[in-house]
């Protein structure tokens, strides 16, 4: 049987167990072997202060070290130009030749898809997995898409976003509970969040 690969990305800006627990939901639904978190070098479509990528790889590392199945693939390290999921599902089939991908993206995520950079590709790269978020409606399905290759998908409801950790980081206050504990420490110890930071990814 082929490997069952999952692809999870994003900014982790931070990672949070938010990332965790919707990962490991569909880890276990899906019945996958692993499940890959890629930090997005240069995320296209992130607007706001984020932190360096290598506190984002860091933290992501960290979160992911004592999880069976759960692990950082940093594919998007030092790649030119904008983090595009369609170049790195490329990269990741010939990287596991043979392997079933399986991409997890969030319904609001999803719901935006037409604006991403070649859309119509996805369903032939990977199955694309639309994960349930808490407050948003089940998005339509994008045309160019095969249904037979997504799959809508309810996980554990978690209401925690990075932006908010990030709002209470630079008030001072405690973000207890929202991050795993080595993550937390690595914010503390590098004071990330503590202050406007500049638009960079490096």
């Amino acid at each position: 049987m082929p490997v069952r690969l999952g692809v999870f990305g994003g900014s982790f800006n931070p990672f949070h167990f938010g990332h965790l627990l919707a990962a490991s939901d569909v880890r276990q639904q899906l019945r996958l072997d692993r499940m890959l978190f890629i930090p997005a070098f240069r995320p296209p479509h992130k607007r706001g202060p984020l932190a360096p990528y290598r506190h984002r790889l860091a933290m992501t590392r960290l979160a992911t070290a004592a999880q069976p199945g759960l692990e950082l693939c940093p594919i998007e390290e030092g790649r030119a130009g904008p983090s595009y999921t369609a170049d790195t599902l490329c990269e990741l089939r010939a990287l596991y030749r043979g392997a079933a991908l399986y991409l997890g993206v969030g319904s609001d995520q999803y719901r935006d898809v037409a604006s991403w950079h070649r859309p119509e590709e996805l369903t032939g790269l990977a199955r694309i997995v639309v994960m349930s978020r808490p407050g948003i409606e089940r998005p339509a399905l994008f045309p160019g898409h095969d249904p037979k290759r997504v799959l809508f998908c309810t996980v554990i409801p978690v209401g925690i976003s990075a932006a908010a950790i990030r709002a209470r980081l630079a008030k001072g206050r405690s973000v207890r509970y929202m991050l795993p504990v080595r993550v937390a420490e690595y914010v503390r110890r590098h004071r990330l969040y503590r202050r406007p930071m500049r638009k960079t990814t490096t």
